[in-house]
């Protein structure tokens, strides 16, 4: 392209735009209560529990509170139908840092667990495609704190303390309790804020906590159908690609 002025690079344009993009829109998504925890000491001399131990060569303390297998000791904890399901963070984790929006820079991503710690993603993460690896790393990110090179860190902070912490201009909720809209309709409303955040439930089942909830501005249901949580994050991941601004930020880079 020609002018008066000299010649127009359209590639390096389509680049500076993109860097403002970024600058100027950040897309937040926080999975809020994520069944993730170690074994509470209450339950840790369970047969359950402590067969697990021998077979994984952890102490009963710092494996992952599975349903699946420790069922049984589960049944007293309080609150126990949100806990023990790690694998919907597994889910979400691969399907998140799978994602063009991710990948491009635009999302970032904090988990915050049923226990009040966060998780805080870097961009470019790349997470096992095995459960059993997935496991392993959790299991010393619970341990340690901080796996890799500062990928994930991990560190004690209430629902409410991240939101302040990310100074976001716009909290939005998914529930069946919220007000149903189509979800392209409230991506496209959401990112004409300049921090967005999304919030979607990491736990099986029920509704989010109080103190949660009450950080929302709005809430709102996508189907007239239960999902699983991996389900619509998978949703909001597709529209956000949809986006026209995003999509030309993302396809333009």
């Amino acid at each position: 392209m020609h002018s008066s002025y000299g010649t127009w690079d359209c590639t390096n344009l389509f680049r500076d735009i993109n860097m403002i993009l970024k600058e100027l829109v950040k897309i937040i998504l926080i999975i809020a209560q994520t069944s993730i925890e170690t074994v509470p000491l209450e339950i840790a001399k369970h047969n359950s529990i402590l067969n697990d131990s021998l077979r994984k060569g952890v102490k009963p303390t710092e494996l992952l509170l599975d349903r699946s297998i420790h069922h049984r000791a589960m049944l007293n904890l309080k609150n126990n139908e949100k806990r023990g399901r790690p694998d919907i963070l597994y889910h979400i984790l691969l399907d998140v840092t799978s994602s063009p929006v991710y990948r491009s820079g635009y999302l970032e991503l904090y988990i915050h667990t049923i226990q009040d710690y966060v998780m805080r993603i870097a961009n470019g993460l790349r997470p096992p495609r095995s459960y059993n690896r997935f496991e392993r790393l959790m299991i010393q990110l619970f341990k340690e704190g901080v796996v890799g090179d500062n990928l994930i860190e991990l560190t004690r902070t209430r629902f409410s303390e991240l939101v302040r912490h990310l100074q976001t201009d716009k909290v939005i909720g998914f529930s069946r309790r919220g007000e149903f809209k189509k979800i392209q309709w409230i991506i496209d409303t959401a990112v004409s804020f300049k921090r967005p955040t999304f919030v979607v439930g990491g736990f099986p089942k029920g509704y989010f906590d109080e103190e949660i909830a009450g950080c929302f501005d709005n809430i709102y249901s996508i189907s007239r159908f239960p999902l699983d949580s991996s389900t619509a994050v998978n949703r909001l991941l597709c529209g956000l690609e949809e986006n026209e601004n995003l999509f030309s930020a993302m396809y333009n880079d």
